[in-house]
């Protein structure tokens, strides 16, 4: 059945995933993989490999122990020479219609590696302890969830640890990797998730890399290895990505090995902020049907923008960019009900709100209504970068929006203190979901509902709603939505409890909503119960009670049609 729209604009633009490291070539020594000193046991199973690319039945394959010790052989030659104190890699990079360049720092096990990709700047720096990302517009985060557990498994593999520590590996199956006969194995590094490899059933060399890259699957591939310092190492590597299609191109130019590198590169990366010519700017928001806009300031033009917490970038409706005379490059892909071509990026000098100023800003570049069937009607979205740049307090009720230089939050005065994860350049809290049962969720200012819960969750916790059979459609960035209306008993945030809570079950198998990680977002029908005060910069979001708090308990609950049943 076709219902009331609730919106979910989701506006953000695939990135560069590439994986953390993957050029180091294997300098330390395999020795917890015993490679097979035997001349006969080489031949023969260098024999089995050529046998196996003619798939005869009569041969069997290599014991997976066996491919580990002939893996460990070829990435790590006895004549390999020791391990350098430094390695500089430089290349080539290609991909979403744009080229640019990449290097690679490496330093007693420290990695800095930087990307630019036309507008696209992309640095991640990776220590013992830590690992930050920064990106074009200054925004800097420390990875703390799922994408630093990615990152931890990518560099396990790209380290060559994963050889000294076999436990980590387990076989899964003989494959191909286009038409090469390989050996897939899953590894896991400590605090990492689990991803794929495989190994040329040839060379024994590492063919490709499998990685989860939010709801899409990424896959590295190697060519044109090289011996560098006695060391094979992949000069070239493509990313591939099934459900978008994009494919982006790795081409490395030279590598420079025991050279004085700054150690100063290691440290976390400066941030960049708002100007704010006062402590503080206070911005009147209008409550419109996407949500909360408020007004927006680019070269002299003025425009009212959807603020909006769950979207990984800021975006300007085509018609600001032509007005503001900016062309958009790139071929990207908006991210919602489904990913959407069309998007560009461009630089745009600045972007105020109320005072407070963004310099040397890259946006993304949308024709929004097109892009949402007519319902999008803001000119543009404020997501992460204008989140990550300030201290905002946002009181739906005075219909206000404070900016306030970062650090500046007053735990006394903001309320209760929520740790939010931004991985991923949104806020996820962990929240209780009915009882008992806790998932981490999106906090989502650009979202009318009260509570959305993704499909994937809802089946990993059986009963934890009731699920109708009718659905309703509701809009997103990318076109329509199904949802089946419910209701959720209990929601906790923190230390407060919501009752009887309007939930609407995503049903999605791509897009931003057929997320397998999250239980799902939490929207504006929820949050304008608080004066909510986002320190994205500290890691932070703080809830007060805002002046039309209810918590539900005395609402009726709802059939999935919406309509108050009869107590």
């Amino acid at each position: 059945m076709q219902a009331r729209v609730r919106w979910r604009s989701m506006a953000g633009y695939h990135r560069i995933r590439r994986r953390n490291g993957m050029w180091r070539p294997c300098w330390t020594p395999t020795g917890a993989i015993e490679a097979p000193r035997s001349r006969a046991t080489l031949a023969a199973l260098a024999c089995c490999a050529l046998i196996l690319s003619a798939a005869s039945p009569a041969v069997a394959d290599p014991s997976p122990s066996e491919i580990l010790a002939l893996h460990a052989r070829a990435v790590h030659p006895e004549n390999a020479a020791p391990e350098p104190s430094s390695t500089e890699i430089v290349g080539r990079v290609e991909g979403n219609g744009l080229s640019g360049t990449f290097r690679e720092y490496r330093l007693n096990g420290k990695t800095r590696s930087e990307i630019h990709l036309g507008p696209i700047d992309d640095l991640t720096i990776t220590t013992a302890a830590h690992v930050w990302k920064s990106d074009e517009n200054g925004d800097v985060r420390e990875l703390t969830g799922i994408v630093r557990a990615r990152n931890r498994t990518s560099d396990f593999v790209a380290s060559g640890a994963y050889l000294k520590d076999p436990a980590r590996l387990s076989y899964l199956e003989r494959s191909s990797s286009e038409g090469r006969p390989c050996y897939a194995f899953a590894v896991q590094a400590p605090g990492g998730d689990r991803q794929r490899i495989c190994i040329d059933a040839r060379s024994y060399l590492l063919d490709s890399h499998e990685f989860e890259d939010g709801n899409d699957l990424a896959t590295m591939t190697f060519a044109d290895y090289r011996n560098v310092g006695g060391m094979p190492l992949a000069f070239s590597a493509v990313e591939e990505h099934a459900g978008s299609g994009r494919i982006i191109s790795f081409t490395v130019e030279r590598v420079l090995l025991n050279r004085a590198i700054d150690a100063a590169l290691f440290a976390r990366p400066p941030s960049r902020y708002a100007d704010l010519p006062a402590q503080r700017a206070i911005v009147a928001m209008r409550r419109a049907r996407n949500g909360y806009e408020v007004p927006v300031e680019i070269d002299k033009h003025a425009y009212w923008f959807l603020l909006d917490s769950g979207a990984q970038g800021i975006v300007i409706d085509r018609r600001v960019a032509e007005d503001i005379g900016v062309r958009a490059a790139g071929q990207l892909r908006a991210v919602g009900a489904r990913a959407v071509s069309g998007l560009g990026l461009a630089r745009i000098a600045a972007l105020s709100v109320g005072g407070a100023t963004l310099h040397n800003v890259t946006v993304g570049v949308l024709d929004l209504s097109a892009a949402s069937d007519g319902s999008f009607v803001a000119s543009g979205v404020l997501g992460f970068p204008f989140f990550d740049a300030a201290v905002l307090r946002m009181d739906p009720h005075a219909l206000t929006l404070e900016i306030e230089p970062a650090g500046s939050a007053d735990p006394q005065h903001d309320g209760e203190r929520l740790t939010i994860e931004l991985d991923r350049r949104v806020p996820i809290v962990d929240a209780g979901i009915g009882q008992g049962v806790r998932g981490p969720c999106l906090i989502d200012t650009g979202s009318s509902a009260e509570l959305l819960l993704y499909q994937a969750f809802v089946e990993r916790h059986p009963g934890i709603v009731p699920l109708p059979s009718q659905s309703r459609t509701g809009s997103a960035i990318g076109g329509a939505l199904t949802l089946h209306d419910t209701t959720l008993p209990q929601l906790n945030l923190g230390s407060i409890a919501l009752y009887n809570v309007r939930a609407g079950v995503v049903v999605a198998n791509a897009g931003a909503f057929a997320d397998r990680f999250d239980a799902g977002n939490i929207g504006m029908g929820i949050l304008r119960n608080f004066v909510l005060t986002f320190d994205e910069p500290d890691g932070a979001l703080y809830v007060r009670r805002g002046a039309d708090f209810d918590d539900g308990r005395f609402r009726p609950q709802y059939d999935p049609l919406g309509l108050p049943q009869t107590r």
